[in-house]
């Protein structure tokens, strides 16, 4: 049974205007039917943007009792109404620039 997933996902992209970081952490909502299946389903989304999924932290099902920031509450309600929804938020860069 498909449900909604939500984690934290290291990408490398392309450089970001400001500064030329490429690394970057945001959160991911998706639907899939296990972890393994968001794991796939993010990468394969966000690989059409030509970024590369580093890592993933507390990858969880989405707790419609819990209290998340207004941006994660957003992105949970736009992706309650569209079922092949991979929804990701404000993209974090942290230093990064190649060499």
């Amino acid at each position: 049974m498909r449900r909604l997933w939500i984690g934290l996902v290291e990408v490398l992209t392309e450089p970001n205007h400001d500064e030329g970081n490429t690394r970057a952490f945001t959160n991911v909502v998706a639907w899939a039917d296990s972890e393994e299946g968001y794991a796939t389903f993010v990468s394969e989304v966000l690989g059409g943007y030509g970024w590369t999924i580093l890592g993933k932290e507390d990858v969880r099902l989405v707790s419609h009792g819990s209290d998340y920031c207004e941006e994660i509450g957003e992105m949970i309600e736009r992706a309650q109404s569209f079922p092949e929804a991979c929804i990701f938020g404000t993209l974090y860069y942290y230093p990064s620039r190649p060499a």
